[in-house]
Parts: C-alpha cells; structure tokens; sequence
C-alpha cells in the first residue's frame, strides 16, 4: 500500500507548538485532575493531531524517543471510499443446533467454529473451512478460504454472510521524501517497521462451494476483537501512538496518518474522526471502531485516543473499553517534583461508547479503583454498569489485597460500592446475572459470594459460602443454580510450604473441578453436586475461554476439552520419600472433551470421552510434545446438531452419536 507524503520542517513544527490553541489544554499537568474538562474533542486538522501527540511526547519525559536521523513527513489526506451492494439472505431451517456461549444474549461473539445447523465454518491451519456437517451421511469439506499474508483470527457467520477477522502478516513501511524522491529505508536506520492491519472480509455464501469475497476492509493498527448484534459488526483495533507519532531526533517528527482501505480503495482516517478526551490518561494507543451494516454494506468508522484497550465488553447499546492504570505507571508523567508522591493506586480506566443501529458516538470515561480479571469483571443492566475490581497485592510485607464492586451511572459516574470484599484473596472468577452478581475469591479455600445488586445505590453481599477450591469460570445452569469450572484445591498438602502467609502450596492444587451450587437461598448458597477430573497438571481451554465450554439444559449436556494428566501411585511414594524435594506433578494421558449428562437429581454423570488422538500420540513418550500441548489434535471446541455431537480440532471434525456416544464419521482437516 502506498502513502502519499509531503515533508515539514523542525521549525513548522515548532511554529506549530507555539501558536496552536491546542497547546494551552494538553500542556498542563497530566495529573492535575482539576485542569481538565473530560469533553470529547476532535482534531481540526493534522497539524492538530501531531501537536497533541508531540505535546503528549514532550510531557511523557522524551520516553522511547528514536535517535537517528531523518526529514520529517507528513501523509495526509487522500480521496473517499466507494461502497458496494446489500446482499440477501436465504437458507433452510435447520434441526436444533448449538450456538456459540457468549457473555450477553444477542451479542454474538466472533469464534473459530460456528454453525448454522446444516454446515460448519472452522478456522484451522489458518484456513477457515466449509463444511456440509448436517445430514452426517453428507458430511464434505465443500470449499475453504486462506488470505495471503493475513492471520485469521475469528469468524462471524450472518444468515447467507461470513465475516472473517485477522492481522495483516506482514506491514507496510513508511516512506521518507527527499524533495521529490523518496529514500529507500534500511530497517536498521528505523526502528519500527510499519503498521499492521486488521482485515475484514466479508463473502456471500449464496454457493457454499464458491464463496465469493464482496467486501473487504483493512484498517490500521492490531485486531482486538468485534461483536455482531443484528446486522451490524462492530470491529474494534488498536495501535500503539507511537506507531502514528515518531521523534526521528530532537527537531523532526514524524506523522503517520491512520489509514482505512475499503475495497484497494484507500484513505486517511480524516481528522475531523480522530476524537480524544483532556483527561490524565496516557494517550498511548488509538482505537478504531468500525460499524458494519452485513445488510447494505454501509461502513461507519470512528477513532479514539485513549488509553491502551484491554479489555471489552459490549452490551446491546455500548462498548465499554477497561484498561489497568497501575502506581508506577504515571510517574512517567509527573514532574520531578510529584514524582515522590505515592498517593496515586492502581486504577481502571473505562471508556462507554455507544454503538445504537451502527452507529458509534464516544459517550463518557470512567474511572474506579483496583484491575479486572476478564470481560466477565464487567456488565450493564437497567442503564448502570457494574464493575468487579482487584486492589493491591500480596507480595511485599504489609501489602494485601482487596475486592470490590462499584456501580456507575450511565455517565460512568459511581453512584455506590461495596469495597474491601475477602481482605488478601483475589477474585478467580466474576459473574453478573440481572440483579444479581456472583464472585469467587482465592488464596486457600474458594468463597463464593452471592451479591445483591436489585437496588443500584444499595448493593449488599448477601450470602458466602467457603469450600476447597476455586472456581474460574461461572455459568448459569438455571434462575437459582450456577456452575462452576475451576481447581480443587487440598489446603492440607504441604502446609508447612507456604510462601505467602495465608497462600497455599502449589502442591496443594488438585485436578480440574466442575461444580453446580444451589443459589435458590441466596444469602446460604450451597455446592450440590462437584466432580473431580485427573490430578495436578489437568488443564481445560474452559477455565480461560469461554467458548470452549458447551452447556444445554434442555439436554442435560455439559461438554468441555480437557487435557488430562495423571499422577501414579509410584510417583507420590517417591514424592513422600524425598520429603517434598521430588517434583509432584502428573504426567500426560489424555486430551479430548469429556462429556457429561447433569441434572439438579443426579448431579454430574459421566457419559464418556472423545478423543482425536492416534494410537501413537496415546503412547505419549516422556519426549513428546504433547506434554506442551501444542498438537494439532487438541480439541478446542464442541457443539451438537440434532442428535450429532460435533467436536473441532486442527486436524478433524469427528462426529459422535450424542445417546451413546458411538462414532459416526469424521472429516480430516490436515
């Protein structure tokens, strides 16, 4: 891709710092609370742009500055985006089928396997794949689709549309001028070597066997992720500023415009879209948020200078973007003088933007104490946004952490709290369902507290309930009951080796736990039913991701990959015999998904375990990477169509009957 570039002097662009009304707001002390407005404001021009960054870049302390050589560059501004036809929809209705667990209903999250019920769409060996899955008997490959140079990331699958996301493999560099000759750039002169991209092809699906692309959308900087709600995609990527703002040496810089390519057409983002906020927050990232309409193929891009996004949760109406601001992280941006201070504490930064019907209007900024686990810490109901915090830490004597959940009004403003929740324990795990909120805390037993949230400005904890164990992910099985997938923990084992006072050993975590609480008292929830998989080592993609775990109550199907390790008996005598100094951990049998029918009367019933493994990867040798577990035959996903359980790895979809779980057929990958 091309960049058209025009050349600035050192000394326009100190003519610029100097008589640039911009100036006087971002030059004042970026911790000096009271100094800024917090109004959204957009830039007038480019000049605009490259004062704020390089006003932002003086304050920072000169941090990362590149000492080479070189003319400034300005790329600037260059012709509009055409758009292409709406497309329709068609397909048969299919037998009831599995759709990808996501966090808000009808906020689909984009994943590497989805269904319509009659094919699958799997992303593997950076591939997305097509396959005819329903009726088995039928079951083909019937096309696939790989992007040159791009690293696909996720799919989204919209009626007779698929929406592919990834990374461009490779960037493009930033060409220098010379008058009207531009100087070839030695990787070496320059220390970054261009921008990613994040790519967005769209392809009709009307002849599964020959999808054809109709839209393709490359933006600047990292993918991050997206959400599909109705007919509209909402994308979101990021970039480092200094990607976009550059000190070659003390007198010249350089601007790289954030690009949008809309079918080879490209453009510069216009200035007039590049929003920001005065507030004491490191500019240090700009995030993009694409809105497309898979309708009519209407294409809305907003960009925002905000801090580094790293975390999102979306609703039906907003995008929140968290990022962690911790103590040691804006003594960058203190004077010489401030810089002893150490009142400020690790913070979460939160920005609420609306995506309304395609549309994407920047909304307010928050900020609250503490660091979040996941996009589970964070959700919205009835207008307010609740938030799940960690404060601290328990590393350094007289340290320790807390907990809290804060409630913010629609403006992000906290409107109540409740704080200092399980003193020296972490939250494992964080659930908010309507007016009520559930949190699981670790450092020896597993508390599992049960929040009241019906009353905004009056939340209250209700109930507490102390078991061995920990729980990472929480899942509702119904109004009153919750499951949860995590580590049985034995506090017994090696309590003589605690490091952290109150912590327990690692020796003292156990196999993989899935567990289902009766919350129908809510202030004395009770466990009812657990089931313990393998010993210490036992490891399962559900714990992190939740897409990976596959729950129906209707068919009394839960469904997860487990990557099993098992210690022998042998192992523990020699173990016991060293006195502790002998490592304790299992060795690798199995990795498949592991398939349970589960009732409120019978708890966890186990119905069997499906494997795409060889016989030679069973041997698993001490040597053998499946140790690491990097094979190609790890199932990483589940799903069922009909009375077809469905389970994905890189190398095949193996389909197994879901009564008994008999074979039925597969269809190789790789």
């Amino acid at each position: 891709m091309e960049k058209k570039t025009t050349q600035i002097t050192g000394i326009l662009i100190v003519s610029m710092l100097t008589c640039a009304s911009l100036v006087a707001v971002i030059t004042l002390s970026p911790l000096d609370k009271g100094a800024y407005t917090y109004k959204l404001n957009t830039f007038t021009n480019y000049d605009d742009l490259l004062t704020f960054l390089h006003a932002r870049f003086e304050a920072s302390g000169n941090q990362g500055r590149y000492n080479g050589g070189g003319p400034n560059v300005l790329f600037e501004k260059s012709g509009q985006a055409p758009t292409a036809d709406g497309a329709t929809q068609g397909g048969e209705v299919p037998p009831s089928y599995s759709t990808t667990n996501v966090q808000v209903a009808g906020v689909d999250e984009p994943d590497i396997v989805k269904t319509d019920g009659t094919y699958l769409y799997v992303v593997a060996n950076q591939t997305v794949y097509i396959i005819k899955a329903y009726p088995t008997a039928e079951a083909t490959i019937l096309s696939q689709i790989s992007i040159t140079n791009v690293t696909i990331s996720n799919i989204f699958i919209h009626g007779d549309r698929l929406v592919i996301f990834g990374d461009s493999g490779g960037s493009y560099p930033y060409p220098l001028m010379s008058g009207d000759a531009k100087i070839a750039v030695n990787s070496l002169d320059i220390w970054w070597g261009g921008v990613s991209q994040t790519v967005i092809n769209v392809y009709d699906l009307s002849n599964r066997g020959s999808p054809a692309l109709i839209k393709e959308i490359r933006i600047d900087g990292g993918y991050f992720d997206a959400r599909l709600i109705d007919e509209f995609v909402y994308v979101v990527a990021t970039e480092y500023t200094y990607n976009i703002y550059q000190a070659l040496d003390e007198k010249n810089y350089t601007l790289n415009v954030p690009q949008i390519s809309i079918d080879n057409v490209t453009t510069n983002i216009s200035a007039g879209d590049i929003y920001y906020v005065d507030v004491p927050e490191l500019s240090d990232s700009m995030t993009h948020v694409v809105s497309l309409n898979l309708d009519t193929n209407d294409i809305v891009e907003k960009s925002f200078m905000l801090g580094s996004s790293q975390t999102m949760y979306v609703s039906k109406n907003n995008i929140f973007l968290a990022s962690a601001h911790y103590p040691y992280y804006p003594l960058l941006y203190r004077t010489p003088v401030d810089r002893s201070s150490t009142s400020e504490q690790e913070t979460t930064i939160l920005h609420k933007i609306s995506i309304t019907t395609g549309a994407v209007t920047y909304i307010a900024q928050g900020e609250v104490p503490g660091h979040i686990l996941n996009q589970f810490s964070l959700d919205e109901h009835n207008g307010f946004f609740r938030i799940a915090t960690t404060v601290g830490n328990n590393w350094g004597e007289g340290t320790q952490t807390s907990n809290n959940i804060y409630i913010l009004d629609e403006n992000l403003k906290q409107v109540s709290q409740i704080e200092n929740i399980a003193p020296g324990e972490s939250i494992y795990a964080a659930r908010f369902l309507g007016d009520r909120a559930y949190l699981v805390t670790f450092v020896q037993v597993d508390p599992l507290f049960t929040v009241d949230l019906s009353d905004p400005y009056n939340p209250r904890i209700l109930g507490e309930l102390k078991i061995p164990g920990y729980s990472e992910y929480l899942h509702p099985y119904d109004e009153t009951h919750i499951i949860g997938i995590g580590k049985e923990v034995d506090p017994t084992i090696d309590a003589d080796k605690v490091h952290t006072p109150g912590a327990i050993y690692y020796t003292a975590i156990l196999g993989l736990k899935i567990a289902l609480f009766d919350v129908s008292d809510f202030e004395n929830p009770k466990e009812v039913a657990k089931v313990v998989i393998g010993d210490r080592g036992t490891d399962s993609p559900a714990l992190y991701d939740h897409k990976a775990f596959l729950f129906d109550k209707d068919k009394q199907l839960l469904v997860i990959p487990v990557s099993l390790y098992e210690i022998t008996q042998e192992v523990k005598d020699r173990y016991i015999a060293s006195n502790g100094t002998d490592t304790l951990f299992g060795e690798f049998t199995f990795q498949g998904a592991y398939v349970y029918r589960l009732s409120l009367d019978g708890g966890f019933e186990f119905k069997g375990r499906i494997t795409h493994q060889t016989p030679e990867q069973m041997q698993h040798p001490s040597d053998y990477y499946w140790y690491w577990g990097t094979s190609n035959t790890d199932i990483t996903r589940t799903l069922y169509i009909g009375d077809v359980l469905y389970t994905v790895s890189d190398s095949m979809v193996k389909m197994n009957n879901l009564a008994d779980l008999s074979d039925i057929s597969s269809v190789k990958l790789s």
